[in-house]
């Protein structure tokens, strides 16, 4: 790793050094090499090579064996000073970990996986985070958990979870309910005393998607699986839920092949022609409770031959609310609170896959943590699970869609409900006399 600095050639005795952390005042913090004219007098290992070239007016820092330890930010100093020359560069340097098959970790939609992480307690506990991104110079950028080096004092969202013993070093990361907005590389980082001397480790996350299927309640979704039948038809199943091993989880449907020999209810239908392999699921009349995932699996003769298909199923409910401009608007939105306060946003547009779009109420469950503007506000019972959002003085900017979006524990059980805001113009304007 090599990083440049302008050396100007002069007959005037040249002081110089390179240092760790940003240029200070005076000489250079935390210095991993000094230079008196055309001699390096001083490095702080074998590892910092400086490279005096007067010819080409160079002073170039070469780090050896370079480690994640090495990314941030260095100074260059160079003073003449009978000439009054204090030259000063900043070089940010970061070192990306390479990604091999120990720091890759791949998984799917809805899956529960840990991202490994430890570190030795030998010489005493340490604190920890986990943030999304690469590792940064200090802390963890987009933080989604955070130990004191015995508990964790921060969590992003229930999601997230140290399962290990943290008090033996084992601060691996737990994700439950994998979405794909959770990919990417991730960063395990131990707070070690003393400048740069953190422990950094990269993961990158992995995470292959189900199909997706949307609709609305009360509509008739249809959830696709084919297969080819040259050897002859199968006997299928389907089930709400991750295909099992060597059957259907839930089963709500049985065919033979020919014909459907069991169904949950008459809701679940197959009106395809089985004999071409056509056996998509139809669920008639949805409800709330029919989101989530479904596996399509067509028996194969012999081991482990299968052919299984997983289909996520998205469901939104829908109201529609109409006011006159100046009025106050009540969006309706409420769960049950049997089994805890979960977190509730409200955003403009209808409801994404996940969290909310442009989102304009943020609460964790007790009280509201982040508003857009005053105009917005939840005067319902929080805890009683009442989180209508009513707008204060609407004008036609606030036409539109809206998402409350309630996050429920477990993968893909988030509430969602749109209401779609009608704004009327009563066509008069304020005249001044």
């Amino acid at each position: 790793m090599v990083m440049p600095c302008f050396y100007p050639a002069t007959k005037h005795t040249s002081l110089a050094c390179w240092g760790r952390g940003s240029c200070s005042n005076t000489g250079c913090n935390y210095p991993v090499a000094t230079i008196n004219g055309s001699r390096v007098i001083w490095a702080k290992s074998s590892r910092y090579q400086v490279n005096v070239d007067l010819e080409n007016e160079q002073l170039p820092l070469v780090i050896t064996e370079a480690k994640m330890e090495d990314s941030g930010i260095y100074c260059c100093r160079v003073k003449v000073s009978s000439l009054g020359i204090d030259l000063k560069k900043e070089v940010d340097l970061e070192i990306q970990q390479p990604m091999t098959r120990d720091n890759i970790v791949q998984g799917s939609v809805d899956e529960t996986l840990t991202l490994p992480c430890k570190y030795s307690v030998s010489e005493g506990l340490k604190e920890v985070c986990w943030g999304k991104g690469s590792c940064p110079v200090s802390g963890c950028k987009n933080k989604v958990i955070g130990t004191d080096g015995t508990n964790v004092i921060f969590s992003e969202s229930k999601r997230y979870k140290l399962l290990g013993n943290i008090t033996k070093g084992d601060v691996s990361l737990t994700i439950s309910g994998l979405s794909k907005d959770q990919e990417g590389t991730y960063c395990c980082r131990v707070r070690v005393p003393g400048p740069f001397n953190d422990k950094k480790h990269e993961i990158k996350l992995r995470i292959k998607d189900v199909n997706l299927v949307k609709g609305s309640l009360k509509d008739n979704v249809v959830l696709p699986c084919s297969y080819d039948t040259d050897s002859g038809t199968h006997p299928t199943c389907w089930g709400h839920g991750r295909c099992g091993v060597v059957s259907c989880n839930n089963k709500v449907l049985q065919s033979d092949g020919n014909e459907v020999t069991w169904r949950e209810s008459d809701k679940y239908k197959l009106k395809g022609d089985q004999a071409k392999g056509n056996v998509s699921l139809t669920i008639e009349q949805v409800n709330a409770d029919d989101g989530g995932i479904y596996c399509c699996r067509i028996e194969v003769p012999g081991a482990f031959n299968d052919v299984k298909k997983e289909i996520r199923v998205e469901l939104r409910d829908a109201d529609h609310i109409s006011g006159r401009v100046g009025d106050k608007v009540k969006l309706p939105c409420n769960y049950n609170v049997s089994e805890g306060t979960s977190p509730v946003c409200w955003g403009r547009g209808i409801c994404p896959t996940f969290k909310c779009t442009d989102t304009i109420v943020w609460t964790d469950g007790e009280e509201v943590t982040w508003r857009e503007s005053e105009k917005y506000k939840l005067v319902g019972n929080i805890n009683n699970g009442e989180v209508s959002l009513t707008i204060n003085g609407v004008t036609k900017e606030d036409e539109g869609m809206y998402c409350c979006r309630v996050e429920l524990p477990g993968p893909f059980n988030d509430k969602m409900k749109e209401v779609n805001l009608e704004v009327e113009d009563d066509g008069f304007q304020n005249v001044k006399h």
